[in-house]
């Protein structure tokens, strides 16, 4: 099964969070398979008090979240991704590695 990550990204301003969600993030998903990672969304809070982007991830079995970061953030691409962008506007970023609940059954809709 593959490893879930939601990752929170707190931007500096709105313009910053803009840019981010409306640039960078749509380059993000041209290079992300090279690393294994899969993204499955990316979403802002409704009347959110800070400007702040929500990721949902996924990495192969075994893979370490922190470990395929790193070498994405340190990769020519991630360069490519950003430029234009930036990164100091990112004040924080939170990472919840997800474990599923084996206590929770999902039923597809019906």
């Amino acid at each position: 099964m593959r490893t879930f990550e939601l990752r929170v990204y707190t931007l500096r301003t709105e313009a910053a969070l803009d840019f981010y969600t409306g640039t960078v993030f749509p380059r993000h998903l041209h290079n992300f398979s090279l690393f294994g990672v899969e993204a499955h969304g990316l979403w802002t809070a409704k009347a959110d008090v800070a400007p702040r982007a929500f990721v949902l991830v996924s990495y192969a079995e075994g893979d370490d979240p922190g470990e395929v970061a790193q070498r994405y953030i340190q990769s020519p691409e991630a360069a490519h991704d950003t430029r234009d962008f930036d990164v100091t506007d990112i004040v924080s970023v939170e990472s919840t590695v997800l474990v599923p609940s084996a206590s929770v059954q999902v039923f597809p809709s019906q």
